[in-house]
């Protein structure tokens, strides 16, 4: 689904001091990204010309526009803009502007408090979350992790019923249970987090070939960033866990708080040690977890300063 319109207030995204009233200056990232929009076949569209008061005028102005609302995102930092959105199939970011008195911003997929690291790719997000359309969240050489979603049990059961699957991984719960609990994951991990499990897609079969990604994890009562990875016995030994592991590492760094990283893995499980060993992680100590004793291996994200 392309994003074909971005709404704005550019009052609303003021942050010129309040006693200049008449200046209006907004983030030097917002106006280079509003620039961008025609590269990506977007318009720029200010409400202020139009000062649409209800969502029956703003869905007129995206006619007058030939914006489809499902194709239209709206920015906005009050939640009356917001409330523009009720009802509407029109994706919405939020902004806290520091300038603007406090407002709740409790409808919108997500909110920012600053535009430094917004993109078209970010604004696409956006919509697709709205749309509840799965993120591809990093692509490979052979392969895409994206998001899950409830047409992709039938592949996962598939996986779990290898062996190797069966021996050391939790089995899924039976379909009912499995799609309410996929369905609560999606909506709470992906959505809260912006990470999870994902998918693992083979780019030249389009087929789904495992699962692997990352999560949070309270051990001993800290919180931890666990790395987790499954693939399907048809796919082992052809280097693809090494793969994905290697991006995910690398999306955990760039992307969490988190300065260090979990594998749990029972002893027995060795080819899954040899390869946390391969991604430079170090035994740590052994746990017990839901009654299972398992061998934590910890590695840093953090890039090492040279020291002179």
């Amino acid at each position: 689904m392309p994003l074909k319109g971005v709404l704005f207030s550019r009052q609303e995204l003021n942050i010129a001091r309040p006693q200049d009233p008449e200046r209006f200056v907004m983030e030097d990232a917002l106006t280079e990204l509003l620039d961008t929009l025609p590269h990506y076949g977007a318009q720029a569209i200010q409400l202020d010309a139009f000062c649409p008061s209800s969502p029956q005028e703003l869905s007129c102005l995206l006619s007058l526009h030939h914006i489809p609302q499902q194709e239209a995102l709206l920015v906005a930092a009050t939640d009356r803009s917001l409330a523009l959105a009720d009802g509407l199939a029109i994706a919405t970011l939020g902004y806290r502007n520091p300038f603007l008195p406090p407002q709740s911003l409790r409808q919108p997929e997500i909110v920012v408090e600053g535009f430094e690291e917004v993109d078209f790719h970010f604004l696409e997000q956006t919509l697709q979350r709205r749309h509840n359309i799965p993120w591809t969240v990093l692509e490979t050489r052979r392969c895409i992790l994206r998001e899950m979603e409830l047409e992709d049990l039938d592949a996962l059961y598939r996986l779990y019923q290898g062996a190797s699957a069966a021996r050391f991984l939790e089995p899924l719960y039976e379909r009912e249970k499995e799609e309410e609990y996929t369905r609560a994951y999606i909506t709470n991990m992906y959505r809260f987090y912006g990470y999870g499990m994902w998918v693992a897609i083979e780019k030249s079969s389009g087929e789904i070939i495992g699962r692997a990604g990352i999560q949070n994890q309270t051990l001993n009562g800290e919180a931890i960033l666990e790395l987790g990875y499954l693939v399907g016995e048809p796919y082992q030994n052809q280097g693809y866990a090494m793969e994905l592991c290697q991006a995910i590492l690398e999306f955990a760094r760039e992307k969490t708080g988190f300065s260090e990283i979990s594998c749990l893995i029972a002893k027995e499980n060795v080819i899954s040690v040899h390869l946390a060993l391969k991604l430079g992680f170090t035994w740590q100590e052994e746990v017990e977890i839901k009654g299972k004793t398992l061998q934590r291996y910890k590695k840093t994200l953090q890039f090492q300063k040279n020291v002179l």
